[in-house]
């Protein structure tokens, strides 16, 4: 692999667009398209700002080598199963989010049911503000309850 291909590669890789390589280059974005056609090579001082951007060392960029090009390989697959773990993630923590949030309404919808039809009727006994006290609790621990959960399940690492 030439330097030409070794610069399409990692800037692919990095997830640049020329416009943006170019930026961080202070050059044109034509530049960049000459370099990775082949048309034209950098400058070494441009070849050592690529190899940081890309945090590669100027002999990758500069010798062709078998090995460099498998390690090369095999960062693309890294950064392709960290972005699927993250995704999955995501979906995983999207999903807890979901149920917690439905059980937390079914229990506040049995704290309810509770404590207006079966401790507290309102059959004019004087116990009515006690169950609105009792419902209200109630309903606040399962909220503070389900924030916590959530909080900690999204928190851990």
């Amino acid at each position: 692999m030439d330097l030409s291909e070794k610069i399409l590669k990692l800037r692919k890789v990095n997830g640049l667009s020329q416009d943006e390589l170019s930026e961080q280059l202070g050059i044109s974005r034509q530049s960049i398209s000459k370099w990775e056609s082949g048309q034209a090579t950098p400058e070494l001082n441009k070849i050592v700002k690529l190899a940081e951007i890309f945090d590669v060392n100027t002999d990758y960029l500069l010798q062709p080598n078998e090995t460099d090009e498998l390690k090369l390989k095999t960062t693309i697959l890294e950064k392709q199963q960290h972005e699927i773990l993250h995704r999955q993630h995501k979906l995983q923590n999207r999903h807890f989010l979901i149920i917690s949030s439905f059980v937390s309404l079914l229990a506040i919808s049995i704290i309810v049911f509770i404590c207006r039809y079966v401790m507290f009727p309102d059959n004019g006994d004087g116990y009515r503000f006690l169950g609105k006290t009792l419902l209200f609790c109630g309903v606040i621990a399962v909220i503070v309850v389900t924030i916590i959960l959530n909080y900690r399940h999204i928190t851990k690492p």
